[in-house]
Parts: C-alpha cells; sequence; structure tokens
C-alpha cells in the first residue's frame, strides 16, 4: 500500500488517505500524463495504467500496488482534463449567399426541346437502319 500520492501536475482530491481507493484529479488542457510522487515500502512493487494521452473529458489512471505477501491494492484515478479552447488571430465572418429558388421561365422548354430532339434523332436512326436491311434484302 502506498504511504504517500501527490500529483504534481493536477490538483487531488480528496487528499490522500490509505483508506481511500478512488480520486478524482483536475488537469488543464495542456496535461497528457500525470507526474506522480508516492512513497511505499522497498518490498512493495507499483504499476501505472492509463497514464499517458490524456483526452479533454474523463480519463482513468490505475495504479496496482503489490506488497511482499503478493497482496494488490488498487486505487483509481479519475482524471478530469479541461478542454481545450481555440482562439482565432482571425474573426470569422460569415458571408452572404445568395440561393435561387426558382429557375428561369425558358428552362422547362429548352429540356423539353431537348428531349425531343434526342427522342427524334434515336427514332431516324433505328428506323433508317431497318430501311437499309430492307433493301439489302434481310
Amino acid at each position: 500500500m502506498l504511504q504517500s500520492l501527490e500529483v504534481l501536475n493536477g490538483e487531488l482530491t480528496p487528499k490522500y488517505d490509505v483508506n481511500n481507493d478512488t480520486y478524482t484529479v483536475q488537469v488543464t488542457s495542456d496535461i497528457s500524463s500525470l507526474e506522480l510522487k508516492y512513497d511505499l515500502p522497498e518490498t512493495s512493487l507499483v504499476n501505472i495504467y492509463g497514464n499517458e494521452n490524456f483526452l479533454s473529458g474523463k480519463n482513468y489512471v490505475t495504479i496496482e500496488v503489490i506488497d511482499s505477501d503478493e497482496n494488490v491494492h488498487i486505487l483509481n484515478l479519475i482524471v478530469m482534463k479541461e478542454e481545450v479552447k481555440t482562439t482565432s488571430a482571425f474573426p470569422i465572418e460569415m458571408m452572404p449567399v445568395e440561393v435561387r429558388k426558382e429557375l428561369p421561365g425558358y428552362v422547362a422548354p429548352l429540356i423539353a426541346m431537348i428531349c425531343f430532339f434526342l427522342i427524334l434523332v434515336s427514332f431516324g436512326l433505328i428506323f433508317h437502319k431497318k430501311k437499309i436491311d430492307k433493301k439489302k434484302g434481310l
């Protein structure tokens, strides 16, 4: 079991108590891992998990302490990282966009004429080929 625990780059709440196993740590947006300072008996071993690449919001760090009798004591740190506040050197201005909802009056007749012409050409090619085939006797 840890005899003491300090977070050097964040605020540990509540203060470390050997009878407590869950803590909250507040860190600023530039912190990506905790700098921990702790004391433990010489015969104990400490493993720390999840102490890297913090994202904005909740992150979880687990401290596992194994004593000489191989008893495992686990401390849970809930790391609350501030969201990154972005600021721009240039103000963003929205430019007005003109949206035309109606098509000009000539568009629909123009499309109809193009379709009629394409149909006419298609029929002409089809029937022209049949006339050629009849002349050849096919």
